[in-house]
C-alpha cells in the first residue's frame, strides 16, 4: 500500500474522531440540559459576511524623524551666527563659526614640522630625490664596506717581491737624500762658524780703535795742543783713531751681515723632512716585509665592528624618523580637524530647532544647537503592556491629534521597544508610527495625539458569534452546523477574533446557520 493512501485512510479516521468526540460532547451538553428542564431550544446564528477589527489604543506625540544636537570640536570665541530657531537649512550649510586664528597657527606649525619630518626620511619631498636617513644609511653603508676590505687585506696579506723591490728602491732613496741634507747641514754650519770668527775679530778690531780714539782724546792730553811741536802730531793722532774707528765699526757692520746672511741660509727643515721620508720609507719596507701585526687585525677588526654598528644606528634612525614622520602627519590632520572644527556644518537636511549660544560668547564642546528633521512627521505612541499582541511593526493606525479633532490621520508602526517602557510603577508598550501627512504645514514636535492601533483587520470575511465556536484542542476549534434540523460537528479553521464574533477562514460558508449554545423555552 502506498503512502498516499495510507496518509488518507489515518486522515479519515482523524476526521470520525473529532466527529465522534464532538458528537458525544454535544448529546452530552443535550443530556444534561434535558435533567433540568423538560423542554429546551438550541440556539442559533446564521454565518455572514462581515468586518472584524482588532485594536489597542493608546496615546502619542509628535517626534522629529531625526534629531541630532550639534556641538563644535573646537571651542573658541563664537564668531558668526549664521541660523535661527525656526529655520530650514540643507546638509553641507555653515552653520556658525568660532575664531579659527590659534587653529590656523596650530595648523601652519604641524605643516611645517610634517615637511621637515619628510626631508628627513622621504626621498620624494626633497628636490634632490635623496633624504637626509638616504645619505646617512649609504655613507655608513659604504664606510662598512671601506672597513671591511681593508681587515680582509691584513688578513689576506702576502708579500709582494715587485712592491718590496720598489720599497727598498724608495728607501735608498730617501738614505741618499738624508745624508746629502745632513751634509749640506754640516757645510752650511762651518761656513756659519767662518762668519762668527769674522764677526768676534772685527768685534775685537772695532774695541782696540775704540781704545786708541779714548787714549788720543785724553784730556790729559790736551796741553799739546798748546805746544807747537806737539799740536799737529796730536790732531794727526786724533784722525788716525776716528778714521780706524769709522772703518772698524763698517768692517763689524759687514762681518755682522755676511754672519746674519749665513745663519738665515741654513734649513734645518730638509734634513728634518728627509729624515721623515726616511723613517716613512723604512717603516712601508718593514710591513711590506713582515705583513700585518696582531694589534693592526685587531685594531681593523674593531673598525669593522664600529662601522656595523653605525650602519645599524643609522637604520635605526631611520626608522624612528619614519615614525616621526607618521606621527608629524598624525598632528597635522589632527590640526586640520581642529580648523575643520571651528566651523559648524549641518550634517542633513532639517530645521532648527534649539539654539544655546550667542555671538561673542565663548563656545565649547557643549550642545550648541539643536536640528530636527520635520519633514515626515513621527509619533511615539505608548500602549498598555496588555495590548502587546497588538504592537507590531507594519501594523496600521489611526491616528487623530488633539488640536486637530475633526480629522484622522493612518500611519504605520515602523519600532517596538524590545523592553517595556517604565513610569512610576506602570509599564508600558513604547513604539513609533511613521504619520501618513502631506500637508504644507509642519507638526510642531509635541503634539498631543490618541491612536488606535489595528492588531488585525478582516473585510468581506465570513464570521460568527465566539459563542459558536467549540474548542477541541488548543488552538484547533469546531461549529455545530444545523444540517437538516440536526446540530452536524464541523472543524474549523478560525482567524481574527474580538469579544463577540470570530472569522471562519474554513469550514463554514455565509449563509450557513451555527448553534450558539441551548437556551430554555417556557
Amino acid at each position: 500500500m502506498t503512502k498516499r493512501k495510507w496518509f488518507w485512510i489515518i486522515s479519515i479516521l482523524v476526521v470520525l474522531l473529532v466527529t465522534a468526540v464532538g458528537y458525544a460532547y454535544y448529546a452530552n451538553n443535550t443530556a444534561v440540559a434535558a435533567a433540568d428542564s423538560e423542554e429546551t431550544d438550541v440556539q442559533t446564528a446564521v454565518a455572514r459576511l462581515g468586518e472584524i477589527v482588532v485594536s489597542a489604543t493608546g496615546a502619542g506625540a509628535v517626534i522629529p524623524a531625526t534629531e541630532v544636537e550639534l556641538s563644535f570640536t573646537t571651542g573658541g570665541v563664537l564668531e558668526e551666527l549664521l541660523v535661527t530657531v525656526g529655520q530650514k537649512v540643507q546638509a553641507g550649510d555653515v552653520l556658525a563659526q568660532v575664531d579659527d586664528t590659534d587653529a590656523q597657527k596650530a595648523l601652519a606649525n604641524a605643516e611645517l614640522s610634517l615637511a621637515q619630518a619628510a626631508m628627513q626620511t622621504d626621498a620624494s619631498t626633497t628636490q634632490t630625490g635623496v633624504s637626509y636617513d638616504d645619505i646617512s644609511v649609504e655613507q655608513a653603508r659604504l664606510n662598512l664596506e671601506e672597513a671591511q676590505q681593508a681587515l680582509a687585506d691584513l688578513q689576506n696579506w702576502t708579500a709582494d717581491p715587485d712592491e718590496i723591490a720598489l720599497l727598498q728602491t724608495r728607501l735608498e732613496a730617501a738614505e741618499a737624500s738624508y745624508n746629502g741634507a745632513r751634509g749640506q747641514e754640516a757645510a752650511t754650519s762651518t761656513n756659519i762658524t767662518i762668519k762668527n770668527i769674522s764677526v768676534e775679530q772685527a768685534q775685537r778690531d772695532l774695541d782696540a780703535a775704540l781704545a786708541a780714539q779714548v787714549t788720543a782724546y785724553d784730556p790729559g792730553r790736551e796741553w799739546e795742543l798748546n805746544d807747537p811741536r806737539r799740536s799737529d802730531a796730536l790732531l794727526n793722532e786724533r784722525e788716525r783713531a776716528d778714521d780706524a774707528v769709522l772703518r772698524a765699526q763698517e768692517n763689524l757692520q759687514i762681518a755682522q751681515l755676511n754672519y746674519n746672511a749665513a745663519v738665515n741660509s741654513t734649513n734645518s727643515s730638509s734634513s728634518v723632512s728627509a729624515e721623515s721620508n726616511l723613517l716613512s720609507a723604512q717603516q712601508e719596507l718593514a710591513a711590506a716585509q713582515v705583513g700585518a701585526t696582531a694589534q693592526e687585525i685587531a685594531a681593523a677588526e674593531t673598525a669593522v665592528r664600529q662601522a656595523e654598528l653605525s650602519l645599524q644606528q643609522a637604520q635605526l634612525n631611520q626608522e624612528a624618523h619614519g615614525l616621526s614622520l607618521a606621527q608629524a602627519q598624525l598632528n597635522l590632520e589632527s590640526a586640520q580637524a581642529d580648523v575643520d572644527g571651528t566651523v559648524l556644518v549641518a550634517p542633513m537636511d532639517g530645521t532648527v530647532t534649539a539654539v544655546n549660544y550667542h555671538v561673542g560668547e565663548q563656545v565649547g564642546t557643549a550642545v550648541f544647537l539643536t536640528l530636527a528633521d520635520l519633514a515626515q512627521p513621527m509619533l511615539e505612541i505608548y500602549l498598555d503592556e496588555t495590548d502587546l499582541d497588538k504592537a507590531g511593526v507594519g501594523f496600521a493606525v489611526d491616528v487623530v491629534f488633539d488640536a486637530l479633532p475633526d480629522e484622522t490621520f493612518t500611519g504605520e508602526i515602523v519600532q517596538v521597544d524590545p523592553a517595556l517602557y517604565q513610569s512610576n510603577g506602570v509599564s508600558a508598550v513604547r513604539a513609533v508610527v511613521r504619520l501618513n501627512y502631506n500637508k504644507p504645514q509642519t507638526l510642531p514636535v509635541g503634539l498631543n495625539a490618541t491612536v488606535e492601533v489595528i492588531g488585525g483587520r478582516a473585510q468581506n470575511a465570513v464570521v460568527v458569534p465566539v459563542e459558536a465556536l467549540r474548542e477541541i484542542s488548543p488552538d484547533q476549534y469546531a461549529v455545530f452546523v444545523m444540517e437538516n434540523g440536526e446540530p452536524t460537528l464541523r472543524m474549523v479553521e478560525v482567524g481574527l477574533m474580538d469579544f463577540s464574533f470570530a472569522e471562519i477562514l474554513s469550514g463554514v460558508e455565509a449563509g450557513e446557520e451555527v448553534t450558539t449554545g441551548i437556551v430554555e423555552t417556557e
